[in-house]
């Protein structure tokens, strides 16, 4: 089961901003972008506290992995996001498809993901590569089973960019109107050593026959009759 390494990885802050909408729909990230952190508690967050001087504040963080996936030709048959918790988890989340502008950087306008819409909730919008994750281990790997759509992209794209999202508020436009706080903690590859490195795990698909047969894709054939692909030259002497 091969293992890829992030190019790139790092956190788009959105904090202390006047409404929800400020916080959720910046075209850029308002706080910045951090590639360079080892660990941090609050990787996925939303927070709605009082502000300083009165008024209501609100901040968001999201994460994002990018793996070169250059590599893979063929589907992989499965694949896993592996990510070290820090600390624990009151941020549910999912991982979906990022929309940097530059491969192998980042920077504060890659803030919304693929298909987002200002304003509206984001959950058929985006591209969704996880189910929800509503557990974590603080101090473990945690392993995210990515979904088909991942999976193609993996196969067609020289990258794959996975960011994390808060499920609960972020991603479906949902002001809680009143305050709380949500965060989930990783580590990120810039941490000493790699015992605790993001890692994107995957099985490698099989190439499949050569042909379509009877209207089934190449690719997704093993065998035909029993007999493995890498054994037939020809079915029916074609």
């Amino acid at each position: 089961m091969p293992d890829l390494a992030p190019t790139i990885d790092g956190m788009f802050f959105a904090l202390a901003q006047s409404s929800f909408a400020n916080a959720r729909d910046a075209t850029s990230a308002p706080g910045g972008v951090n590639t360079s952190s080892t660990r941090y508690s609050a990787a996925v967050r939303y927070i709605r506290s009082s502000g300083r001087g009165g008024g209501t504040v609100h901040g968001i963080t999201r994460s994002i992995f990018e793996f070169d996936t250059s590599g893979i030709s063929v589907t992989p048959s499965d694949a896993t996001l592996k990510l070290f918790g820090f600390l624990g988890q009151t941020a549910d989340l999912f991982v979906v498809k990022g929309n940097t502008a530059t491969d192998g950087a980042l920077v504060p306008s890659d803030y919304e993901p693929l298909g987002w819409t200002t304003g509206a909730d984001n959950s058929s919008n985006v591209t969704k590569y996880s189910s929800e994750e509503t557990s974590w281990l603080g101090n473990g790997y945690n392993q995210i089973t990515l979904t088909s759509a991942a999976l193609a992209d993996m196969r067609d794209d020289n990258v794959i960019k996975l960011m994390l999202i808060e499920s609960v508020h972020d991603l479906p436009n949902n002001d809680p109107g009143s305050n709380i706080s949500t965060m989930t903690g990783m580590y990120f590859q810039d941490n000493t050593g790699t015992s605790k490195d993001p890692i994107l795990s995957y099985t490698a698909g099989s190439a499949g026959y050569g042909n379509d047969v009877m209207g089934v894709a190449a690719a997704n054939i093993g065998k035909i009759n029993g007999v493995a692909v890498a054994d037939i030259e020809k079915v029916n002497g074609v």
